[in-house]
């Protein structure tokens, strides 16, 4: 399987929620919408449904019982939060937090839990997405201990590059990666040189996504 880190069927699933107009009506699936930095799922906090992102971007994060935050990842269309919870029968994991205006489809659990029973389909992409999660978390261990800062710079990059639009700023890519202004300039540089972006002030002006796919692509490969 040549695939890109697997991120391929969590966009299936927006896909196919797109594909099944009827099913909206049918498990009473509606469409709801964050602003950019609302947080929608808290963590600990009691579930209100599953939600499919359907366009925007997200950030995930979870705080320890010491008080530090990590951010576990940035997503885009296809990801889906609260399904874990829905099926575990437990509070959110998460938090869940929009990075800029999402548009999102809202399933209650006690329908998301129906619609897996009797959507053969449906059920099965939210379990390759699910299994899509446990091998991105195996492969960036596996790379990440060698090389996290710049590995996930290439992820968050090719994440906030799906959406052409969006200029990003370096001290948001400093709180992602949790790391000094420092030590992201000196990443930009690299990745400069290797022509995957342009910066201009404080600013990554233009992202190189097919390269910085390709890195990734091959990065574990290139680790010694």
């Amino acid at each position: 399987m040549d695939e890109h880190f697997y991120t391929e069927y969590r966009t299936k699933v927006t896909l196919f929620m797109q594909a099944h107009p009827a099913l909206l009506e049918r498990y009473q699936i509606t469409e709801v919408h964050a602003a950019a930095q609302q947080v929608l799922l808290k963590q600990s906090a009691t579930p209100q449904g599953v939600y499919i992102l359907a366009a925007g971007l997200v950030k995930v994060t979870r705080t320890t019982a010491a008080g530090s935050s990590f951010t576990l990842g940035v997503f885009g269309p296809g990801e889906v939060e609260g399904d874990v919870e829905a099926i575990m029968h437990m509070p959110y994991f998460c938090t869940v937090q929009a990075l800029t205006n999402c548009t999102f489809y809202h399933i209650s659990t006690v329908q998301f839990l129906k619609m897996l029973a009797q959507e053969a389909d449906f059920n099965l992409l939210v379990h390759r997405s699910m299994a899509s999660k446990l091998l991105n978390t195996s492969l960036q261990t596996s790379i990440q201990s060698t090389n996290r800062l710049i590995y996930t710079l290439l992820i968050v990059l090719r994440e906030l590059s799906r959406l052409n639009e969006l200029q990003i700023s370096k001290p948001l890519l400093t709180e992602l990666l949790g790391t000094s202004q420092r030590n992201l300039n000196r990443l930009l540089a690299q990745l400069e040189e290797e022509q995957l972006l342009q910066t201009r002030g404080s600013l990554v002006v233009h992202t190189n996504r097919k390269g910085i796919e390709k890195r990734l692509a091959t990065y574990d490969f290139e680790i010694q």
